[in-house]
C-alpha cells in the first residue's frame, strides 16, 4: 500500500540582530514589489501577458529563477484561494436565496389569510415583515449576480494588504495621521516572502540551507542575499539557534536525509520551503516540510481489526467503531460549538474534537473512514435533505479545518486514513439502521460510511411500518430494482421514501424490533415522546402495532 504524503509546516520565532532585521525587511519590499508587478502581468489579457524570461528582463533580473518560483507560487495560491472563496460564497447565497424565497412564499399566504379574518394590525406587521425580508432578497441577489459576472469574466480582485486597511484611509483627515497610516500600509503589503526548495538542491533549498547547529535541537539558517542588497548586507545572512517547538522529529529526519545526499547521492532529498513572515513580535520563521510515515510510532494503525466511520456534522462529530465485518460495537460524539465563534476559537475547539477522535482511534487500534466532499457538495447536501439550519451552521473555515487536522493527525500518528463516496448514506442510515441500533440520523450514517468502506451492499427492508397522525398502522414496501445501478436505486428509494417520511409520525424497517426482547423493549417506549404524538394517541398506535401481522 502506497505512503501518504503530506507538507507540514512548524514554525518559530527568529532572534535577530538589527541589521538582520533590516535585511529581512530590503529583502520582503523587494521580493513583494516582483509579486505585485506579476499579479498585474497575470491580470491582463492572455493575449499580452508576458511569460517568464519576458518579465524577468523587463524587471531587471532581480532574482534568480528559484526565487521567482516562490513569487509564482505565492500568487497561484492566493488566486486559487479566493477563487474557492467565491465558489463558496455563491454556494451559501444560493442555499440563503432558497430558503428566504420559501419563508416569502409562506408570509404572504399567510397575509392573504389574515387580511381575509379581517386583522388590519396583525396583517400590517406582517406587510411590514415581508418588506424586509423582500429587501434582503433583493441584495443577497444583487451580491449573487455581482459574483457570477466577475467569475465569468475570470477577475480577481485581491487587495494587497488588507481592504480593511484601505478603508480606513477614507476616514482620516490630519497629516500625522495620514503618514502614520501610510507607514502601516507599506508594512502590511511588505511582510513576508516566500522561497521555494527542491529535491535535488543543497539542503533542500539553494536559497536557504537549513543544518545541524553544534547544539543540541537547534539548527542555523544560510539565507542568500538577493545581488541587489549584497553591497549592503553581504552574500549571506546567518541566522543561528533555531529551535522548533513541533516537529522536531520531521525537521531532523528532513534535515538529516539532506546531509546524507551530499555524500550519497543515489539518495533522494528532502525539499524545503521557508516562509519568513513579519508581525508586531518581530520575524517568524515557517518551515515546510514532507511527512511520508508516522512520526509518533514505528507502524500503521490498519483496517484489519475494523474501522471507525466519521460523518462531520456542522456541530459535532458522529463516530461509530465496526469491526471486521462490518457491525457497529459503540458509537460517539464529539461537541463542535463553533455558533458565534471567531476563526481563532473554531481552529481550537475543533483541533481538540480531532485530538479525541484520534485519540479513540489509537486506542481501538482501528483505521478512520471519512467522506469524501467538499463544502460544496457538503452545503447542497443538506439543502436538499431539507436541513436549511444545518446548511447555514456549516462554514467553510471549520469544514476544510475539520478535514486537514484529520489528516494530518492521521500521518501524525500512523492511523490509515480512508475517503469514501457518501451518496446517500443519511437515506440508507434513517431507513435501516437508525431503529434498530437506536442511533441518530448521523450516527447511522456514520455507521453507512464505515461499512461502505470494506464494500458492503446496502438493502433496504422489504417493507416499512409507519403511523400517521390518526393512529393508523400503514405498511409500505419499497421500489422494485428492476436493472438500476447501486446510485441509480438509491435515487430512485430517496424520491419514495421522502414524501412518506414526512406524512407519517413513525416509521420504521426494523420489522423484528418486538421479537428481539418481548419484555424490556415496547412499542411505547419507541414512540413515546415523539414530538406531535399524545400519551393517547401512542397507546392507541401500541395497541395497533400490537396486533398488526407484520409483528
Amino acid at each position: 500500500m502506497d505512503t501518504p504524503t503530506k507538507t507540514l509546516t512548524f514554525e518559530t520565532r527568529l532572534d535577530l540582530i538589527h541589521e538582520q532585521d533590516a535585511a529581512l525587511c530590503q529583502y520582503a519590499e523587494l521580493w513583494n514589489q516582483v509579486k505585485f508587478h506579476w499579479f498585474a502581468n497575470l491580470q491582463k489579457p492572455k493575449a499580452q501577458q508576458l511569460n517568464r524570461t519576458q518579465f524577468m528582463h523587463e524587471m531587471g533580473m532581480p532574482f534568480s529563477y528559484r526565487v521567482f518560483q516562490g513569487v509564482q507560487q505565492s500568487i497561484k495560491g492566493l488566486i486559487q484561494s479566493y477563487q474557492t472563496n467565491r465558489n463558496n460564497r455563491l454556494v451559501t447565497l444560493d442555499v440563503k436565496i432558497k430558503q428566504l424565497e420559501k419563508t416569502l412564499n409562506k408570509l404572504e399566504k399567510r397575509c392573504d389569510h389574515v387580511a381575509e379574518k379581517g386583522c388590519p394590525q396583525q396583517a400590517k406587521q406582517l406587510r411590514n415583515r415581508l418588506r424586509q425580508k423582500e429587501v434582503k432578497l433583493r441584495r443577497w441577489q444583487q451580491k449573487q449576480t455581482a459574483l457570477v459576472a466577475e467569475k465569468q469574466e475570470n477577475k480577481t480582485p485581491i487587495c494587497f494588504g488588507g481592504r480593511k486597511l484601505l478603508k480606513e484611509r477614507q476616514a482620516l483627515e490630519t497629516g500625522s495621521a495620514i503618514e502614520g497610516w501610510k507607514q502601516r500600509w507599506h508594512e502590511a503589503r511588505h511582510r513576508e516572502f516566500l522561497l521555494v526548495g527542491s529535491h535535488d538542491e543543497s539542503w533542500g533549498c539553494q536559497n536557504a540551507q537549513l543544518s545541524p547547529s553544534e547544539q543540541d535541537d537547534a539548527y542555523q539558517l544560510k539565507l542568500l542575499v538577493p545581488h541587489q542588497l549584497r553591497a549592503t548586507f553581504g552574500t549571506t545572512i546567518n541566522i543561528d539557534h533555531l529551535q522548533f517547538k513541533h516537529g522536531k522529529a520531521a525537521i531532523a529526519q528532513a534535515v538529516w536525509q539532506n546531509q546524507v545526499k551530499k555524500h550519497d547521492k543515489s539518495i533522494k532529498g528532502q525539499p524545503l520551503s521557508f516562509r519568513f513572515k513579519r508581525d508586531k513580535k518581530g520575524w517568524r520563521l515557517l518551515v515546510s516540510v514532507e511527512v511520508a510515515g508516522p512520526t509518533e510510532q514505528a507502524e500503521w494503525i490498519d483496517d484489519d481489526q475494523g474501522v471507525i466511520g466519521v460523518d462531520v456534522n456542522p456541530d459535532h462529530l458522529a463516530v461509530v467503531e465496526l469491526d471486521r465485518n462490518g457491525n457497529p460495537l459503540q458509537h460517539r460524539t464529539f461537541d463542535l460549538p463553533l455558533h458565534y465563534k471567531n476563526d481563532a476559537q473554531r481552529a481550537a475547539i475543533i483541533g481538540d474534537a480531532v485530538r479525541d477522535l484520534m485519540d479513540f482511534a489509537a486506542q481501538q487500534g482501528k483505521a478512520v473512514v471519512i467522506e469524501k466532499l467538499d463544502f460544496q457538495q457538503k452545503k447542497r447536501q443538506y439543502q436538499k435533505q431539507d436541513h436549511p439550519q444545518y446548511a447555514r451552521m456549516l462554514n467553510a473555515f471549520a469544514y476544510g479545518k475539520i478535514k486537514a487536522l484529520i489528516e494530518t493527525q492521521s500521518i501524525k500518528r500512523g492511523i490509515r486514513l480512508y475517503h469514501v463516496n457518501p451518496a446517500y448514506t443519511s437515506l440508507l442510515g434513517r431507513m435501516k439502521y437508525r431503529d434498530r441500533h437506536g442511533f441518530s440520523d448521523h450516527h447511522a450514517a456514520a455507521l453507512v460510511i464505515g461499512r461502505r468502506h470494506y464494500g458492503f451492499k446496502e438493502k433496504p427492508p422489504k417493507q416499512l411500518i409507519g403511523i400517521n397522525a390518526k393512529g393508523t398502522v400503514k405498511t409500505e414496501h419499497p421500489p422494485v430494482r428492476m436493472a438500476l445501478g447501486d446510485y441509480q436505486y438509491y435515487n430512485k428509494l430517496q424520491r419514495w421514501y421522502r414524501p412518506l417520511e414526512k406524512s407519517l409520525d413513525f416509521l420504521s424497517g426494523w420489522r423484528h424490533f418486538r421479537r428481539v426482547n418481548r419484555v424490556s423493549y415496547s412499542v411505547e417506549a419507541r414512540l413515546d415522546g415523539r414530538p406531535g404524538m399524545s400519551p393517547d394517541l401512542v397507546q392507541e398506535s401500541s395497541t395497533l402495532l400490537s396486533a398488526h401481522p407484520a409483528l
